[in-house]
């Protein structure tokens, strides 16, 4: 396996500058994560539209945005508001969000005695799981572009040379997990670390903590690049496919913006993308659950990966040791 990993050292130096580029950019959308999850206002955001001047709805739990014309719903969506009220005139109102009924109601609450409301706050997510969320996209990229030395073995037919070698062919591919692991968790670690010690950035959870979290994600990400190139055995169709999947699933799982409660049918959809179960588990804890209460949340996750990465195995062996045989 150390033969393995010298030869992927020398293969990632001799692209170095495209993948100093991809950690650079992941690097980036930390910062920005850490900076923006860590200045966002826990306060519930409004968007009130009315054609009075003043309003006496008021509420420190609250901001209200007073407007003279409705926004976009895409602006609910993004997050920008988390539900529109509008003013009809004569104590009626009318209420709009993306989060579902129950966050519909606490909304008519908050108009119907603003001064007795206190938010619970509930699925809103804190410092750490933002960050999380704004993070696991671009490290699930990463996950499917770094395993191009795979992809390119299979393209080239290095794999058979390989394959035919008196060599443990698991020690392979197991030397381009590890690989792809380091590239992966490494710059995502120090840089958590810095914006932490150094810069002394609130990012939720504690290092620790953030070390599991990141081995997940890298679990998750390698365990799927490598299912997808075992299918498509070509490094640019694996890598468009894969990073459209990803962006893909992960938008719709939350990734930048939690769709709570909202229609039925969908969220039984969404729950069968592992990285919502993921999103699910970080929240968890970060409320102060324990990890056995979200057991069935992070084995969902875990279970589905190794899945994904023994198919990959056996269909990369069959293909290239036992058709060989």
């Amino acid at each position: 396996m150390i033969a393995f990993l010298k030869n992927n050292y020398y293969r990632i130096s001799s692209r170095k500058h495209y993948i100093f580029i991809s950690i650079i950019m992941t690097v980036i959308s930390i910062v920005a994560a850490v900076y923006m999850a860590s200045k966002a206002d826990a306060k519930l955001s409004l968007a009130l539209i009315t054609q009075r001047h003043t309003t006496a709805i008021q509420s420190k739990y609250i901001n209200f945005t007073i407007m003279r014309q409705k926004p976009e719903r895409y602006q609910l969506i993004l997050g920008k508001y988390d539900g529109i009220i509008v003013d009809r005139g004569n104590g009626k109102f009318d209420f709009e969000t993306v989060k579902g009924n129950d966050f519909k109601n606490m909304m008519r609450t908050a108009v119907q005695n603003p001064k007795n409301f206190v938010s619970e706050n509930k699925g809103r997510r804190g410092v750490g799981s933002n960050i999380i969320g704004y993070v696991m996209m671009f490290l699930l990229i990463q996950s499917v572009l770094f395993m191009f030395m795979l992809a390119e073995d299979m393209e080239l037919g290095q794999i058979k040379r390989i394959a035919a070698a008196p060599i443990s062919f698991f020690k392979y591919l197991a030397a381009n997990f590890i690989s792809i692991l380091i590239m992966i968790f490494t710059p995502a670690i120090i840089t958590l670390i810095i914006m932490k010690v150094g810069f002394a950035f609130d990012i939720g959870f504690s290092l620790a903590q953030y070390a599991a979290f990141l081995l997940i994600i890298s679990f998750i990400g390698i365990a799927f690049a490598m299912f997808i190139t075992s299918l498509v055995k070509t490094a640019d169709t694996a890598n468009m496919i894969g990073n459209s999947v990803v962006v893909l699933t992960t938008i719709l799982a939350g990734s930048f913006y939690s769709f709570e409660k909202g229609n039925e049918f969908l969220q039984r959809i969404l729950w069968v993308i592992p990285q919502k179960d993921y999103l699910y588990f970080v929240q968890g804890i970060e409320e102060g659950k324990k990890v056995y209460n979200m057991f069935p949340q992070l084995s969902y996750v875990i279970i589905i990966s190794t899945a994904l990465f023994i198919f990959s195995i056996v269909k990369i062996k069959n293909d290239y040791i036992l058709k060989r045989n």
